[in-house]
């Protein structure tokens, strides 16, 4: 399919075709190895860019036929409009008739995405701060013409917009998968107890992602209760990788505890062993 963009110059064009082509052709190779193609999220200023393409990938390679989704796309509950996207996205999903793929993150771009705005003069995109991301809020709002009050998100937090995921997970209709990718002990404890309550599977259509060496203690808890577990294995070289497990650090505010209670852990794991007592 030959596109051509107005906006865009002759040079322009040619890139974004060779752009879609290369897209095509990945999405194709790993829809016949069985690989899911799972798109990262960036920055808010090429995030739309993202989505589109990521939207049309869907088109083509999410029908339920095709065993979809194979196309998942990311999204970052560190933005305010995150939980009104996904319920956007999720029906027109629905709406189509097509599997629906998501990697829920907390995102890790916030210090720098209020860099921007502030230089820019623009309204801040993100929550005022890490609880407003990981804790969920609620306000009253009373209709136009109608008495009903109806508790709606105010922080669109990791929390909400993981129930929202939950419930279309659970509901019929056009397959909808999950990737829970938090380092949080909270919100992996919050995702299990729904998925009990809402009857999902353990071994189904939600699973959970860390950083390897990164909250292997919660990994390996949830592996041997029959989740489903996927690590991350960031590479290439340094000038690439250390920014990128900054980024994470940031992202993930408790991971210095984390780690704390993981050494203590292990410590006691290791004392069990040598000394064959049972803890």
């Amino acid at each position: 399919m030959n596109l051509q963009l107005s906006r865009l110059s002759s040079e322009q064009n040619q890139h974004l075709q060779a752009s879609l082509s290369r897209l095509h052709r990945v999405a194709q190779h790993a829809r016949a190895n069985h690989v899911r193609l799972l798109v990262d999220a960036e920055y808010t200023s090429i995030n739309p860019a993202l989505s589109l393409l990521v939207a049309a990938l869907a088109v083509r390679w999410n029908s339920p036929e095709e065993g979809g989704p194979w196309v998942w796309n990311t999204y970052q509950a560190y933005l305010k409009g995150t939980h009104r996207r996904l319920e956007r996205d999720a029906e027109a999903a629905h709406r189509a008739g097509l599997a629906f793929g998501v990697k829920l993150v907390r995102g890790a771009y916030l210090d720098k995405e209020r860099a921007v705005t502030q230089l820019q003069g623009k309204e801040d995109c993100t929550q005022p701060d890490y609880e407003a991301t990981s804790q969920r809020g609620t306000q009253e709002i009373t209709g136009e013409g109608d008495s009903s009050e109806e508790p709606v998100p105010t922080e669109q937090s990791y929390n909400s917009c993981l129930e929202l995921m939950l419930r279309c997970v659970s509901n019929h209709g056009p397959p909808c998968r999950l990737m829970v990718a938090s380092h949080n002990e909270e919100s992996v404890r919050q995702a299990t107890k729904r998925m009990w309550e809402l009857g999902i599977p353990l071994d189904g259509p939600v699973c959970f992602g860390q950083l390897l060496g990164m909250c292997d203690h919660v990994s390996l808890a949830l592996g041997q209760a029959g989740y489903m577990v996927y690590k991350s294995i960031p590479y290439g070289c340094l000038e690439e990788v250390i920014p990128y497990l900054i980024r994470r650090a940031q992202e993930n505010r408790g991971v210095l505890q984390g780690a704390r209670r993981e050494q203590a852990l292990l410590s006691q794991e290791l004392w069990r062993r040598l000394l064959g007592r049972r803890t």
